[in-house]
């Protein structure tokens, strides 16, 4: 089946992609002190919220639109939302350098580094249209060879600055910035030529674009201080040492997250294009291939803290050696971002992306909450528990409306039906 097919092909070029920066680890871990290696997860968690912000995932627009439109209005639909982009990455520009201004660091990182990120930020966009494009198409090789690619010439970058020339965490810095621009001008190359783009003003597509994706924004940004906050929170209350040995653990708890977006990135356009058909049968399959997901998700996050133990001390310095402590709580916690993230496309098909900003709110202020009390009480582990609180009253509050506004068996369908159209495939 085709979905399994580009499953595997994404899962692929995932494990490629999160192999290499995991591989890099001994080196980073070895080159950089414990509070450079803070400095640089704190730099990535500005891009995250930079992102949230000028991106408002405009290219979720792509993924529900690609089977209702035709190609040429498609392309004016994309062309607007490239100069959406263009604005939101002016108005945080001037917001960006109003601030740095009165501030030379912000988090602990230097105040030129922070004006770049709204820059990174359009071109990662930019690349993720494109990338949306390609995933909609149900190329999945083009989609890996263009992600692999980014990462090996962002860790190339990496690598030349951090050992011949002792950049420290600049070398990460610049290594993100170079692959960015690269896929940026590639990216937008290859959606003129294909004719994707038409960047022709439309009141209309605006409209409708802006009308998903502004809600978009709380959703985004509620995500990420879920995702990330933490680090922000014991460079505070703890110290910007325990931020990198935290980091390295959030990393290889994060493995799960591999592994649910490998096969998401299959499963969306799938999504899409069944539930426009919407029959009882193709409703019964999507659910069927739901409740193999959250089973296999429970399974791998089981064996990702258990082997993470043996691993661990094999892959960084010893200085990190704490960080397999926190492996096991963040892999449970990406459990039940798993869970959210099959369920979010439900809220895209039906255009109710208003409940994302009211559910990921209601658990990022929860969560901010929890991060200090939490961290007061339990140390820098108390940050780990506040995010698997978080994301399982998001994955749960999702789950409920969209079982309340779309209808589907979950409960009603035939198993052993499904297991034999299986068995014929």
């Amino acid at each position: 089946m085709q979905i399994i097919k580009n499953s595997a092909i994404y899962l692929g070029a995932s494990i490629l992609n999160k192999a290499i920066p995991l591989l890099l680890l001994p080196i980073l871990t070895e080159y950089l002190t414990q509070s450079e290696f803070g400095i640089l997860s704190l730099f990535q968690v500005l891009i995250s919220f930079s992102n949230a912000l000028v991106g408002m995932a405009i290219n979720a627009n792509v993924s529900k639109n690609f089977f209702h439109y035709d190609k040429k209005r498609l392309a004016i639909s994309i062309g607007n939302m490239l100069i959406i982009l263009c604005c939101s990455t002016l108005l945080v520009l001037l917001i960006t350098w109003g601030f740095t201004i009165m501030q030379e660091a912000l988090f602990s990182v230097p105040r030129r580094w922070v004006r770049v990120i709204p820059l990174l930020s359009f071109m990662f966009m930019v690349n993720t249209i494109n990338l949306t494009i390609f995933r909609m198409e149900q190329k999945a090789f083009k989609f890996g060879v263009f992600e692999v690619a980014n990462t090996l010439i962002n860790v190339g970058a990496t690598l030349i600055l951090l050992i011949f020339y002792e950049f420290g965490w600049y070398s990460r810095a610049v290594g993100i910035l170079l692959a960015y621009l690269v896929f940026f001008v590639l990216s937008f190359g290859i959606m003129f030529k294909t004719d994707y783009v038409d960047l022709k003003f439309s009141k209309r597509e605006s409209n409708a674009i802006l009308k998903m994706s502004l809600p978009m924004i709380p959703h985004a940004i509620g995500s990420i201080i879920i995702a990330m906050s933490d680090r922000l929170f014991i460079e505070k209350m703890v110290g910007l040492k325990e931020v990198g040995i935290y980091t390295v653990g959030y990393m290889f708890g994060m493995l799960v997250l591999l592994f649910t977006e490998a096969f998401l990135k299959a499963w969306n356009p799938w999504f899409f294009k069944m539930m426009a058909k919407g029959t009882r049968e193709i409703k019964e399959k999507v659910v069927f291939y739901t409740y193999s997901y959250l089973v296999f998700v429970i399974v791998l996050t089981m064996m990702v803290s258990v082997i993470s133990k043996f691993i661990i001390p094999y892959f960084v310095d010893e200085r990190y050696f704490d960080a397999i402590k926190y492996v096991p709580w963040i892999a449970i916690g990406y459990t039940f971002f798993g869970v959210y993230q099959i369920f979010f496309p439900y809220l895209v098909y039906l255009n109710k992306t208003y409940f994302l900003a009211i559910s990921t709110t209601v658990a990022a202020i929860l969560n901010l909450l929890l991060n200090y009390f939490l961290i007061d009480a339990y140390g820098t582990i108390g940050a780990a528990y506040a995010t698997i609180i978080a994301f399982a009253i998001s994955s749960a509050m999702v789950y409920f409306f969209q079982k309340r506004h779309c209808r589907m068996p979950w409960f009603s369908f035939d198993l052993k039906q499904r297991l034999r159209a299986i068995r014929k495939w």
